[in-house]
C-alpha cells in the first residue's frame, strides 16, 4: 500500500510540475523562472518517497515537456538542468569545496551552452543576437550569477523542504 501512496504522490508532483513547466508558454518571461521552481518539487519528493521517485519524477517531467511544451527552452533547462541538479547537489556536497565549486561550474556551463544549441539547432528557436557580438557571453555571465543564488537558495531552503517532506509523509502515509 506504501508503494502505491508514493506512486501517487509521483504522479501529482510530475503533473504539478508539467502544468508548471506549461506556464512558460503563457507567460514567456518566466522561461527561466519556472524550470527553477519545478526542480525544487523533485528534492522534496527525494526527501519524502525517496531518490529513485525523485528521479522517476524528474524523468517523466522531462519528457512530457520535451514532447508537448511549445516553449523548448523551457524544456530543455529543466532536462538538462534544474530538474536533476537538487539532486546531484547532495552528492556534490561530498567533495572539497574547490572541486565542488568547480564542478558546478562546468555542469551549469555546459548544459547552458548545450540547452542554446539544441534550441536552436535541433528545435528550430531563433538564435538572436540582435546586441552586439558578446551578447552570448554577457548572457553566460548573468547565467552564472543566477545559477549561483539559485545554488545559494537551495541549500538554504533544504530545512524547509524536509520539514515539506515530513507533512507530505503524514498525509500520504509514507515511512
Amino acid at each position: 500500500m506504501r508503494k502505491a501512496r508514493a506512486t501517487a504522490l509521483c504522479g501529482v508532483t510530475a503533473a504539478l510540475s508539467f502544468v508548471l513547466l506549461l506556464g512558460t508558454t503563457a507567460f514567456p518571461v518566466l522561461l527561466y523562472v519556472l524550470p527553477i521552481v519545478t526542480g525544487f518539487f523533485v528534492q522534496v519528493v527525494s526527501d519524502t518517497a525517496g531518490k529513485g521517485s525523485a528521479v522517476s519524477v524528474y524523468a517523466v517531467t522531462s519528457l512530457l515537456s520535451l514532447l508537448f511544451l511549445t516553449e523548448k527552452e523551457a524544456a530543455l533547462a529543466y532536462a538538462l538542468l534544474f530538474g536533476y541538479y537538487p539532486l546531484l547537489r547532495d552528492l556534490l556536497h561530498r567533495l572539497p569545496r574547490f572541486v565542488r565549486g568547480l564542478l558546478k561550474l562546468l555542469l551549469f556551463n555546459a548544459a547552458a551552452v548545450a540547452t542554446e544549441l539544441l534550441a536552436a539547432f535541433v528545435f528550430g528557436v531563433p538564435w538572436e543576437n540582435d546586441y552586439g557580438r558578446y551578447t552570448a557571453l554577457i548572457l553566460l555571465a548573468l547565467g552564472n550569477a543566477v545559477f549561483w543564488a539559485y545554488d545559494y537558495v537551495l541549500g538554504r531552503y533544504r530545512p524547509l523542504s524536509r520539514r515539506f517532506s515530513r507533512i507530505l509523509a503524514k498525509r500520504f502515509r509514507l515511512p
